[in-house]
């Protein structure tokens, strides 16, 4: 048996509770004025404290409120050797721990709080990252039962690990192995003593570590189920406000708005000196057999169109389908009026390239990383296949595909969004990332999400206009396209989909949409959609 990584029980002292200040935290301190600084006070004086949410000042009311800002200024630093007792929150207080008190809850979003050994060998940082974080460690009671929380991820962190959690308003940086052993006893629920004997490390040690743990809410501590199957039960896994929440869905979403986090958010251009720019429109899609596609005359386009309200009211996602296919001059129409690259701009000095271009639908930050592959079962004028969009010179080029991956594409559609039949075709957008992602940090995938969901919208109402049957898909499996287009999915992706139909012939199958009961200005809809139906009919005329 090899021999165990751990010093033996008891060998190591009690932990050390060091503070410091965050790592972009700047603190000028007053000079002191004449006479004895540390007798006599600073009643006028005051400190600066300039953080990443704004600058605060800090009066210094006592002797021991410099010395604690002084030792803070230096580094990691025991504030027990300003204050005794400061580091325990059950303790007896004191005179100067009480003076000091509002000093560190003022600066708790930029105080670092960590845990070291006797010796100098720090375990764990729990490092605020937002303006609002609040870090209260208590004592955790012997035979207390914890468990990570479901929410929490662990990743890579500069030199080690670190724990963070949509949650929290820390993240936990775990500087030596056996940090990251001890968060791992807690995969499912135990004890810290528990832990202290699996690890042999002292239990005072590890209790205070769970404290930490605990405090940052990395670990929930459980209360005696009502059930075998459920001896412990937590609270997050019964709360109403989280019990809907994915972890990957919540943390998705605190970390792509500011606020819950410290990460960069916006455009940073982060990789601007590392990887070469992404074409502004994407390379033709290499094959022989180009489609060009008819282009819509804008007179005749205005002369038909119903006003705007109407399409906006009448539209509806559309899963019935009429025996008349779609044809190459509707198709064309709709993504010339949808999609089309309508100007380009903004070029750029050494090569020529353009970096903007203008769209009729909106994209972040003018990006457009969308790009379209429309999956063709019954258009006439076109064979039944893949194809790619090019938005510049309007056309369609065949992409070579297996005919069981084209069929799984469209019968995946089909179920998705629950059609009586294939569609007649199916859209799939996909994303260039690093259109979005060498030009944003933090919220480059979601701006990619609120893309699609425009260009859905735009869709919708461009074919509710032309008399189309469109409808959103919620949903599409990545890795079935990928594969069936030939890309990477590391560097092209689909992020959505859309299917396409003519409307039905039945009677009535083009009247108005009800969820079931009618609420505010439903007589629009209704009215709209008739008026929609009449203005298509002297349109056919």
């Amino acid at each position: 048996m090899p021999p165990s990584p751990w010093p033996p029980a008891g060998s190591e002292a009690g932990p050390v509770e060091l503070w410091s200040l965050r790592q972009d935290t700047l603190l000028e301190l007053p000079d002191e004025p004449a006479g004895n600084p540390r007798a006599s006070g600073f009643p006028d004086g005051a400190a600066l404290l300039s953080t990443r949410w704004g600058e605060t000042r800090l009066p210094i009311t006592d002797p021991v409120v410099l010395l604690a800002l002084e030792r803070l200024s230096y580094g990691p630093v025991s504030l027990d050797n300003v204050v005794a007792g400061i580091s325990a929150p059950d303790g007896p207080g004191s005179p100067e721990r009480d003076v000091l008190a509002p000093l560190l809850r003022s600066m708790e979003n930029v105080l670092v709080r960590s845990l070291a050994t006797k010796d100098g060998r720090t375990l764990l940082s729990v490092v605020p990252i937002s303006r609002y974080a609040r870090f209260r460690p208590a004592a955790t009671p012997a035979g207390a039962v914890l468990r990570l929380s479901r929410f929490a991820a662990m990743r890579t962190h500069e030199d080690g690990l670190c724990i963070e959690s949509p949650l929290s308003g820390q993240r936990v940086v775990l500087h030596r192995p056996r940090s990251a052993w001890l968060v791992s006893c807690f995969a499912r629920p135990s004890t810290p003593e528990e832990a202290a004997g699996r690890l042999r490390m002292p239990v005072d040690t590890v209790r205070r570590a769970v404290s930490y743990l605990e405090a940052s809410g990395m670990v929930v501590r459980g209360t005696p189920g009502a059930t075998v199957k459920e001896p412990y039960a937590f609270a997050e896994d019964h709360d109403p406000a989280l019990l809907p929440w994915s972890p990957h869905d919540l943390m998705l979403h605190s970390r792509s708005r500011e606020g819950r986090h410290d990460d960069p958010v916006g455009a940073t251009d982060g990789f601007a000196e590392v990887l070469a720019a992404e074409p502004v429109v994407a390379r033709p899609h290499p094959g022989p057999d180009q489609v060009p596609l008819p282009v819509p005359e804008l007179d005749r386009v205005l002369d038909r169109d119903p006003p705007f309200t109407v399409a906006l009211e009448a539209r509806r996602s559309v899963r019935d389908y009429g025996e008349r296919p779609l044809d190459l001059h509707l198709l064309g129409e709709l993504l010339y009026r949808s999609a089309r690259v309508r100007s380009m701009g903004d070029f750029r000095s050494d090569d020529g390239e353009p970096v903007l271009t203008s769209r009729p639908y909106p994209s972040t930050g003018g990006t457009y990383a969308l790009e379209l592959y429309l999956t063709v079962s019954r258009c006439t004028g076109l064979e039944r296949g893949t194809y790619h969009y090019d938005p510049v010179e309007h056309a369609l080029t065949r992409v070579e595909m297996a005919a069981e991956s084209l069929d799984e594409l469209l019968a995946g559609a089909r179920a998705t969004a629950g059609l009586t039949a294939e569609p007649h075709v199916l859209i799939t957008m996909t994303a260039r990332f690093r259109r979005m992602t060498l030009k944003y940090s933090g919220l480059a995938y979601s701006g990619l999400l609120k893309d699609v969901g425009v260009l859905q919208q735009t869709l919708y109402l461009v074919s509710t206009a032309m008399g189309l049957g469109p409808c959103a898909l919620a949903t599409g499996d990545s890795d079935l396209s990928a594969h069936a287009l030939g890309l990477d999915w590391r560097t092209e992706s689909a992020v959505g989909e859309f299917v396409l139909g003519t409307l039905p012939s039945a009677p009535g199958a083009d009247g108005p949409s009800s969820a079931g009961v009618e609420v505010r200005g439903y007589d629009w809809h209704v009215r709209c959609t008739e008026e929609l139906r009449r203005s298509l009919a002297r349109a056919g005329e």
